[in-house]
């Protein structure tokens, strides 16, 4: 059994190393606590001090694994992306396209409020498409490297949304019958309302 010593005011039996806090906790308000505290602070061995533990050590392979482990994350993560979400239309080879480049103003209403259409629709790590957005400002870029024209209806798939019924669709300003056939140039405008679109 361990060595047990006697609490100088109440008597109760405590172990001796915590004789210190019994007194602080239990009798913080008797006369003689203090004077008592002082007292045994000051027998050696009455206070254990705190050894200090081994200091942290980082070695280069913990770090090497732990940049692989991130970078195979992000990776997976990619890949994982790449292939839920396969382009709807061929990828380019490059920014800027080798046949054209061209950009066309795309203004969506909802009832009267514009939407705003997102940054980097058709751009991702693996595939840029032919039609595509870098900003929030509604220019849609059209870059092609084969001979042929895109629609408002491919950028809607690009973008991952149905082209539905707008209740009005206007072309460098002038009114055209809704369609998503209609095709995407350069330096075009295009304004599409709808009695409600979600983005």
């Amino acid at each position: 059994m361990a060595k047990m010593e006697r609490c100088p005011i109440c008597n109760v039996a405590v172990k001796p190393e915590n004789l210190l806090r019994h007194l602080s906790e239990t009798h913080p308000r008797h006369p003689d606590t203090a004077n008592l505290l002082e007292e045994l602070k000051t027998d050696p061995g009455r206070i254990q001090r705190r050894t200090a533990g081994r200091p942290l050590r980082v070695r280069r392979w913990q770090v090497l694994v732990l940049l692989a482990l991130i970078v195979g994350g992000l990776g997976s993560y990619y890949i994982v992306q790449a292939a839920s979400h396969p382009p709807s239309l061929p990828c380019i080879g490059g920014e800027g396209g080798q046949v054209y480049h061209w950009h066309s103003q795309l203004t969506i209403f909802s009832g009267s409020a514009k939407i705003v259409i997102p940054a980097n629709i058709g751009l991702s790590v693996f595939c840029i498409e032919p039609v595509h957005t870098h900003a929030t400002d509604g220019v849609i870029h059209i870059e092609s490297d084969v001979n042929r024209l895109y629609s408002i209806g491919d950028f809607f798939g690009v973008w991952g949304k149905p082209f539905g019924s707008p209740t009005q669709m206007l072309v460098n300003g002038s009114p055209v019958t809704p369609s998503a056939t209609v095709t995407l140039n350069d330096q075009q405008t295009i304004e599409l309302h709808y009695d409600s679109f979600s983005p």
